[in-house]
């Protein structure tokens, strides 16, 4: 039986733990041994369990298929497995991988609200789009609201980004991102530690957000109420000693209060996306501004603009340079494309 047999099978034996399984893998230099009977089991392993598990030819025929559809299986063996998933506690023995995208870059975790408002997807979608550029790797769930937002703005910038699943890699959930899922498989990587077939259950995720954290040297949460789902992230993120991010929101609005919440717990406050990069990605060269022509009054009301969203009558205030200069200004860079309108009156940098 040869070692990438022995670790899929290891990786579908049922009552064993992760972290269970990550001891056999340290404590054995060949785990095929274990199901061929030439090692003793473990403690806490039986050697019935062992036994009991059917079908190493039913798993070498899976694997084989499973190449045939262009799903490379990583091992936690193999030198595609990337080191700072290898560290955690808990990791997944196998991973199941679409898409050409390397898992050994340098990433970084966006996460959020499912039922995002349409400036916080903009923003995630911006700070993607500026991270994948400056080559980092961006990571989320691929569900809809943030974690969406995220993985298009760095598909926009040629795919540098990865998607974690919680169910089967022949499953796109939800639905609705069936498109990004195919961008995705074209130019990043969709993973997932789940058989084919596996429906996306719901203690499947907070099993998947161990993954997304466990890759990332960062995690940021964009929107969050008190008990969002990416709350879990950045607490997985701070046990594996990953910095953890927010950006800030209204006060009183239950659609922040999870993200607030992490920065009066300590959670870096992030205002410009330098933050992130001076605090996760020091050696990497970061322009914050776009490598576009705007100078003068344009790159003044630019820079004003910050990574927030800011109402047009505050933008006029900052400037003094009157309403109708500053509108004019303002639909020279929405023609070139860094900039664009949202519902309110306000206005969101796109780079």
């Amino acid at each position: 039986m040869d070692e990438r047999t022995a670790l899929l099978a290891l990786s579908r034996l049922k009552g064993i733990r992760n972290n269970e399984k990550k001891r056999i893998v340290e404590t054995y230099e060949r785990v095929a041994a274990l199901f061929e009977g030439k090692a003793s089991a473990p403690d806490g392993v039986s050697k019935e369990a062992i036994r009991a598990f059917r079908g190493f030819k039913t798993i070498e025929a899976a694997a084989a298929g499973l190449t045939g559809m262009g799903i490379e299986i990583v091992t936690i063996k193999d030198d595609g497995y990337p080191v700072p998933l290898r560290e955690i506690p808990d990791p997944p023995m196998v991973l199941y991988k679409k898409g050409p995208l390397p898992l050994t870059g340098q990433c970084f975790a966006i996460v959020g609200a499912r039922k995002a408002t349409h400036e916080g997807m903009l923003l995630a979608g911006r700070i993607a789009e500026t991270l994948a550029s400056a080559g980092i790797t961006v990571v989320s769930g691929l569900a809809r609201g943030i974690d969406g937002a995220a993985h298009k703005g760095a598909v926009h910038q040629s795919g540098g980004t990865i998607g974690v699943l919680g169910c089967g890699l022949d499953i796109c959930y939800p639905a609705e991102n069936w498109s990004l899922f195919e961008d995705m498989t074209k130019e990043g990587a969709i993973i997932t530690e789940y058989t084919l077939g596996e429906s996306p259950l719901g203690h499947h995720f907070p099993e998947r957000n161990r993954i997304i954290a466990g890759l990332s040297k960062g995690v940021l949460v964009v929107e969050a109420s008190a008990k969002s789902g990416s709350l879990i992230t950045a607490r997985l993120a701070l046990d594996y000693g990953r910095e953890v991010m927010a950006i800030p929101g209204r006060v009183f609005d239950e659609a922040y209060k999870g993200a607030n919440s992490l920065i009066k717990q300590g959670a870096r406050l992030v205002e410009d996306i330098g933050d992130i990069v001076s605090c996760c990605f020091p050696g990497i060269q970061f322009r914050p501004k776009p490598a576009i022509d705007i100078k003068g009054d344009e790159d003044y009301i630019y820079t004003l603009m910050g990574i927030d969203k800011i109402h047009v009558d505050e933008l006029i205030e900052k400037s003094g340079l009157g309403a109708k200069k500053v509108m004019a200004i303002l639909t020279k860079l929405e023609m070139k494309d860094v900039v664009r309108p949202i519902p309110g009156g306000y206005y969101i940098r796109k780079v």
